[in-house]
């Protein structure tokens, strides 16, 4: 029997999770050379160097398909966006907090890219990113253990037994008083206070280097935006006499030398900014009490006009790169003269 070979294109979906996987992983290169170079632990730094060596991969698999495909390979980041010279900006145990919260970040994003994915060597590439996510998140998270810093959400007591909700009262209001959290609110707000504190951290080392003066401006109201957000989380933990996550910003130093380009650190707030959102829906669905439903929702309001602040500036600044369009069929037939036979 003879079989036919096939040249599969790349669906849309395939090319948007590259493109931005390019991206990401490119400005993550730039990120691992300058920590792995400020880094002093010897139990840290081979975890940092993973990082690089699988962003690095990352990189090169992608920029071998667009080529094979036809389409041009992103500018992303280079060595021209780090200054591996710079002073030390954070900490050692922040960098590989830094490598925790991204590798979370990065296996939910592959998951996704995954389901959307049809061509097999597309779908290999993510299930192989998921697996290399997934140890290097071991790694770290061994290595924070051992070192003490790991924080673990909060334990509760176990129940007599199971039971169903008994009425509507279990919903609350939006205001006065409410039962106590469950597990599922419990894990969200935790889990979202403390990254935010490790992206507030991340953001006030940005505006204490930024050399543009409205970029740094922009990361001054990131910084208050990312108080008043830990502010509502912890409210809500306290009010179930549940303690919230330690903060991180001791762990951030008095450099004033920008270690990356200002376009770096403003494409990251907003990338950071938009996977956020992503954290707060996913809260949402989880939580069953109509105060904290209309919290989230309304912190996801200001996240999305900060969203907005950032892209545009990157266009006035000219450092916002454009995703492949789909063809505009009403410019080609208003402008293209045709051809005869």
């Amino acid at each position: 029997m003879t079989t036919t070979a096939h040249n599969i294109r790349v669906t849309s979906s395939e090319i948007g999770t590259l493109w931005i996987q390019y991206l990401m992983d490119s400005l993550t290169i730039c990120v691992m050379k300058y920590f792995i170079a400020k880094t002093e632990d010897t139990q840290i730094k081979p975890v940092l160097q993973t990082a690089l060596q699988l962003s690095q991969s990352h990189v090169q698999k992608i920029e071998t398909l667009f080529s094979q495909e036809g389409f041009p390979v992103p500018f992303g980041f280079t060595d021209k966006d780090v200054n591996v010279g710079a002073p030390r900006l954070y900490s050692d145990p922040f960098h590989l907090i830094f490598i925790k919260n991204m590798t979370k970040a990065g296996m939910v994003a592959y998951g996704l890219a995954l389901s959307l994915s049809s061509r097999a060597d597309v779908r290999q590439h993510y299930l192989q990113c998921l697996k290399t996510s997934a140890d290097l998140d071991e790694q770290a998270t061994q290595v924070m253990l051992s070192k003490g810093f790991y924080v673990r959400p909060p334990y509760i007591a176990a129940p007599s037994h199971a039971e169903f909700i008994k009425d509507t009262d279990y919903l609350g209001t939006f205001f006065g008083q409410q039962r106590v959290l469950n597990c599922m609110e419990i894990t969200h707000l935790f889990l979202n206070a403390q990254s935010n504190g490790f992206e507030k951290a991340l953001i006030t080392g940005f505006s204490q280097v930024a050399h543009d003066v409205d970029v740094r401006n922009v990361f001054k109201r990131r910084a208050e935006i990312f108080n008043k957000h830990v502010e509502v989380m912890l409210v809500h933990l306290k009010e179930s006499g549940i303690p919230g996550p330690m903060s991180v910003e001791s762990d951030v130093l008095n450099s004033v030398v920008a270690p990356f380009s200002d376009k770096l650190m403003l494409f990251f707030a907003g990338a950071l900014n938009n996977m956020r959102l992503g954290y707060y829906a996913a809260a949402v669905g989880a939580s069953l009490r109509a105060d904290i439903i209309a919290d989230y929702a309304r912190l996801s309001a200001e996240l999305m006009k900060f969203g907005l602040e950032a892209i545009r500036l990157l266009i006035n600044k000219g450092w916002a790169e454009e995703p492949p369009l789909f063809v505009d069929r009403k410019e080609l037939a208003t402008s293209g003269k045709g051809s005869s036979q």
